[in-house]
């Protein structure tokens, strides 16, 4: 018991360092290059930003490089959600390498047998032999989802099991129980997961860079 709670506090610090890795630097640097290109397209569009209101300025910016102006308002929105949503999907499978580089399916294996043993205490009828097995996907995640297991434990079963499809699985072994057999699928879909790259930072970063270069050079 006290292991796994060393290993889970393991986890979250891994977490949140890589967290802070991506999103500190990124944000900030997708900040600058935002009021860059900002300050730029004023400067460019209102003959130096004199003689003119904020308000003034931004109309006039749209007026006179309408495409500019477009481009630099989606860099401006879309960038730090990208780099949000693809850096939490970059911890996710950091920590799935991390989890299986460590042997964690001592961990992840005894919270979906709890899973799947509640499940079919609850509603047995769902694992009879020519059941729905979409139906029973269903329930095993929104199982997972109300349990009071760890958050990155969670999300690491649940991200496996998006892609186990439970018609397709081999059930014809009767050594091996349905658990068994979910465990299995389960593990070799976190195997296959590559070690992540953080290739993303670098294009949402350069897509910044390549929107300021156009703008200031006055391609667009």
């Amino acid at each position: 018991m006290k292991e796994n709670l060393q290993y889970t506090a393991k986890l979250a610090g891994l977490a949140v360092l890589t967290f802070l890795k991506i999103n500190v630097p990124g944000q900030i640097l997708i900040g600058i290059f935002s009021a860059a290109i900002l300050v730029t397209l004023l400067f460019q569009s209102v003959d130096g930003g004199a003689h003119s209101g904020a308000e003034a300025g931004i109309v006039l910016i749209f007026v006179a490089r309408p495409f500019a102006s477009i481009l630099a308002l989606l860099a401006f929105f879309l960038s730090p959600i990208l780099l949000f949503y693809l850096g939490n999907k970059y911890i996710l499978t950091k920590l799935i390498n991390k989890v299986i580089s460590d042997k964690g399916e001592n961990i992840l294996f005894p919270l979906l047998d709890k899973v799947l043993n509640k499940l079919q205490e609850k509603q047995p009828a769902l694992f009879a032999k020519g059941s729905d097995k979409a139906l029973l996907k269903i329930k095993m995640v929104q199982e997972i989802k109300e349990s009071t297991e760890n958050k990155w434990f969670k999300r690491i079963i649940l991200f496996a099991l998006k892609k186990v499809h439970l018609s397709e699985l081999d059930l014809a072994d009767e050594n091996m129980s349905f658990n068994d057999v979910v465990k299995k699928s389960t593990l070799t879909v976190l195997k296959s997961i590559t070690e992540p790259s953080r290739s993303f930072f670098w294009i949402i970063c350069g897509a910044q860079v390549l929107v300021f270069l156009l703008i200031i050079l006055r391609v667009i």
